[in-house]
């Protein structure tokens, strides 16, 4: 269960952001609870005995106390992240930075706010270890461990697994799917522009291509490439297990 709270004091917001927030996870299959505040006052009441996944709200609230009372529900819970609106007359204070994962929507419509809540629900998951996506009619969860490699056609990825049954394609460019691994635990690594690894599954590597513990051929398009997988395996103290060609 997801918990996302919204704290605007424009009433007519706070409805808005409600029936869309309602329609956009609803399409998804997502189970959630919605939590409306329209000011610091409401929120502390409203978080005494729960705790936000997801919180959607008014950088310049309350002359920034709704802001303040952001940073304070970080603390509880540090996987917290936020969402709002896009405001010229924002002046970013330095500790912005302990509100990230933070998500600015550039334009209060329909399509910007679903899709800027869908990458809120998906960083919210924040498990370590786990790779999650959409596949309608909803996310799909991997251990980390189990994806051999990713591969892409387009805007379209396709996870490959050690089981076979887990193999899928999602929408969402290669370049995404990198970024959200950044933060993870496991050890992913860039040898092709349609082609991210696991190094777990890398049993030997040349120039122009790595062999797989499938026996999986990939190929390394650039030198780059090349010499960072070459880094990093020497960095571990694996490399005299790898045969390669200079």
């Amino acid at each position: 269960m997801t918990n996302i709270g919204i704290c605007f004091e424009n009433d007519a917001e706070l409805r808005f952001l409600h029936a869309e927030l309602c329609r956009c996870f609803d399409t998804r299959g997502i189970d959630y609870n919605i939590y409306c505040c329209h000011n610091t006052t409401e929120l502390r009441h409203c978080v005494q005995h729960r705790c936000f996944d997801l919180f959607f709200y008014d950088m310049m609230g309350e002359c920034g106390l709704i802001r303040t009372a952001a940073l304070a529900l970080k603390k509880r819970n540090p996987n917290l992240v936020s969402v709002v609106f896009h405001n010229h007359d924002y002046a970013q204070p330095v500790d912005d930075m302990l509100l990230e994962p933070i998500y600015t929507i550039p334009n209060r419509n329909t399509k910007q706010l679903w899709a800027y809540a869908f990458l809120a629900y998906e960083a919210s998951f924040h498990k370590e270890s786990t790779f999650s996506y959409y596949k309608r009619p909803s996310y799909v969860h991997i251990p980390l461990e189990t994806i051999r490699y990713f591969s892409s056609e387009g805007r379209c990825t396709h996870v490959h697994c050690s089981d076979s049954r887990q193999d899928n394609r999602f929408y969402k460019k290669l370049d995404e799917v990198a970024e959200s691994l950044s933060s993870k635990t496991g050890n992913f690594f860039r040898i092709h522009q349609s082609y991210l690894v696991n190094e777990k599954y890398v049993t030997a590597f040349y120039r122009s291509h790595v062999i797989l513990t499938t026996g999986e051929t990939l190929p390394i398009s650039k030198y780059e490439y090349y010499q960072e997988l070459r880094s990093r395996l020497s960095e571990k103290k694996v490399r005299q297990k790898y045969r390669r060609l200079a």
